[in-house]
């Protein structure tokens, strides 16, 4: 660059100054480099190769236990039985394409993750999925120190993952000593900014010099400079205006979503109460059924695989029945009954899910001996089943409540009590098999509560009524009614939310929240509990006449609120249940006062905000102990019956998603 004379000087720096102010001008609007802490790496892409595929050993990775582990940086064998080096040791995340095959949820949840295997499994997800789809989704995932990575599912499904590229850390070589050493990122931006600096400046040097100040005064460079400010001075000016304009706008912007949003919100609730008030449920399609003198000691519904509904109830005459519906309505079904060989009365209050093979796993009561079944089919009619009676020296399997656990084979809540004590003292008992309920049922936990776990010194009294369901960490989560007496008399109630510190619900550490309490034996009647995609607790549960909502803010329900969604709740008797619908919105079935069966359906962003209270039918007494599930397409189909044995199904035609 050759030397300026002093007026080549000032022409000089004004046009630099021009310049620098139009590049920082355009910089302004580049993004700034986050810094970052974490080890620089490279992308290292290989050409695809599948690493694992269940379908070979046609074994399924159930929820969360059977951990299928792949140490990825030694000598592995594939699914073709091939021998391979895949990636180095060095690396320390892989790049996979992960498929979900033949995917089974548990209580509408279904997802896979992939994890480092030197780590808790974490409550997140991967992929997602819903009882027979296919899923893939691409995962980028650590390694723990030893080269491991850990697949994970809740729910049921196989696993295909195809290996693609892996990341390692970038060589720390000195660059003057090693041609091949690698430059960050960051480095590599400083480096073309720097030659970007570089060119600028020296192509202003070869115009400066090229100037002749035969063209140019004094006065004109001072011109320039002045005019050159006041350039700078109104770009400020403008860019502030700009800036502030366009703060204002996205505030706009972001108002006018939020109006648009709740008047679609409104536009749908009005919609769905016109919907319920002009147009009955009892429609020509899909019909309601009626199942004529079934039903004594009550009933539950699950839906098949084949996304037909599955009907387990008491008869009376102390059997358990099995109606297999036909069509969704159940307008046309066959019957098995399964009769105890004794003659026991073993129907009492069954409960019924789907197992991980699609099986009906039902959990019911032998009044006779004064024992828990637990009731497994061998195919999804239930056309032959096996029986396996839970005893103990005590009074198990009061109204039990069956679910599918971590392990994939049923996890049962019930009341357990000692008959020598008076007045009797409940207690509340998880039982976790360890297979189909055939031979070795498991483990049956000690008996759980407040107050020295039930005691008839105190008079404490739990497990009544208790409603179970699984935690995102594989532990289950129970809602119990505790009740306090004085001689006979139930002085006073608490609705308590328990979560289990294992999955077996064994030992006395369990997480336990007194959600409600109060005089008498109202308070927490029936309650019902199910777990949010975030892992948070929902409880419906009864007060006097009053139905409540209790909404849990964090996992352990340390914060919560509570909201009364409808006032003509019947603790006495009826009962409720409650699901989460297809978006997430809490579905609550219950009987009225004047023993109608009702609907309550919750704003997806939960039962604060609003929810809609429908009158299914009001025609006779109908409604009596109602469960529902969904559909695929998110319609409750409800069981109830009617105090005189009649069990009815009804399908709320207009209750669909958003």
């Amino acid at each position: 660059m050759s030397l300026f004379t002093s007026t080549q000087r000032r022409l000089g720096y004004v046009a630099l100054g021009a310049c620098v102010a139009a590049l920082t001008g355009i910089g302004a609007f580049r993004p700034a480099d986050a810094a970052s802490t974490a080890t620089p790496t490279s992308f290292v892409a290989i050409e695809p190769i599948r690493v694992l595929d269940t379908r070979v050993t046609e074994t399924r990775v159930t929820d969360r236990t059977g951990l299928i582990e792949m140490r990825l940086t030694e000598q592995i064998a594939l699914p073709s039985g091939r021998i391979v080096d895949l990636i180095p040791a060095s690396a320390i995340a892989v790049s996979l394409n992960v498929t979900a095959v033949d995917g089974i949820d548990r209580n509408g949840f279904g997802f896979v993750t992939v994890h480092p295997c030197d780590v808790a499994t974490p409550d997140t997800s991967n992929l997602n999925f819903r009882t027979g789809q296919n899923v893939p989704n691409a995962v980028i995932a650590p390694l723990s120190p030893d080269g491991r990575v850990c697949f994970a599912v809740y729910g049921s499904a196989h696993l295909l993952a195809d290996l693609n590229g892996y990341f390692e850390p970038i060589s720390d070589t000195p660059r003057d000593s090693s041609p091949t050493a690698r430059y960050s990122d960051n480095e590599i931006d400083n480096l073309l900014d720097d030659k970007a600096d570089s060119d600028v400046v020296a192509s202003l040097s070869e115009i400066v010099d090229g100037l002749s100040t035969d063209a140019v005064t004094t006065d004109l460079i001072d011109a320039i400079e002045f005019d050159v400010g006041e350039l700078e001075e109104s770009v400020d000016s403008l860019t502030s205006d700009v800036s502030g304009q366009a703060s204002s706008l996205a505030g706009l912007t972001s108002a006018l979503e939020t109006v648009e949003s709740t008047l679609a919100d409104h536009a749908y609730q009005l919609q769905r109460a016109s919907d319920s008030a002009s147009a009955p449920h009892r429609v020509a399609s899909p019909p309601s059924a009626t199942l004529n003198g079934v039903v004594s000691t009550g009933s539950d519904i699950a839906l098949r695989l084949s996304g037909l509904p599955i009907i387990t109830a008491g008869t009376p005459g102390g059997d358990l029945v099995v109606i297999n519906c036909q069509d969704l309505a159940c307008s046309s079904s066959t019957s098995v009954t399964i009769s105890d060989s004794d003659g026991d009365d073993i129907g009492t209050a069954p409960s019924i899910t789907i197992g991980i093979d699609g099986n009906p796993v039902i959990a019911h009561h032998n009044i006779t001996d004064s024992d828990l079944l637990v009731t497994a089919c061998d195919d999804d009619t239930c056309s032959s089943s096996t029986t396996t009676a839970i005893s103990t020296p005590e009074i198990d399997g009061i109204t039990p409540d069956v679910t599918i656990g971590r392990n994939g084979f049923p996890t049962i809540a019930h009341q357990a009590y000692d008959a020598t004590a008076l007045p009797r003292v409940g207690y509340l008992r998880v039982l976790t098999c360890n297979d189909r309920a055939r031979a070795g049922t498991g483990t049956l936990s000690a008996t759980h509560a407040t107050a020295a776990a039930g005691d008839a010194a105190s008079q404490v009294a739990a497990g009544f009524m208790p409603s179970i369901s699984i935690g995102l960490n594989g532990f289950p989560v129970l809602a119990q009614q505790v009740r306090t007496h004085s001689g006979e008399s139930v002085t006073s109630t608490e609705l308590q939310l328990v979560s289990c510190n294992d999955a077996a619900c064994v030992g006395d550490n369990e997480h336990v929240v007194v959600l409600r309490s109060g005089a008498g034996g109202n308070v927490g009647w029936n309650p019902k509990v199910v777990l949010t995609p975030a892992g948070t607790s929902l409880v419906a549960h009864l007060d006097g006449s009053t139905m409540l909502m209790t909404e849990c803010r964090d996992t352990r329900c340390d914060g919560r609120s509570e909201t009364t969604i409808a006032s003509d709740g019947v603790p006495t008797a009826g009962s409720i249940d409650l699901q989460l619908g297809a978006t997430g919105q809490p579905i609550v079935s219950y009987t009225s006062s004047s023993d109608d069966l009702h609907l309550a359906i919750c704003h997806p962003s939960g039962c604060t905000t609003s929810a809609v209270t429908t009158a299914i039918d009001n025609a006779d007494i109908d409604g009596i102990t109602p469960r529902f599930v969904l559909d695929g397409i998110g319609r409750p189909v409800i069981v109830s019956h009617n105090g005189l044995g009649d069990i009815t199904i009804d399908i709320p035609w207009w209750v669909t998603p958003r």
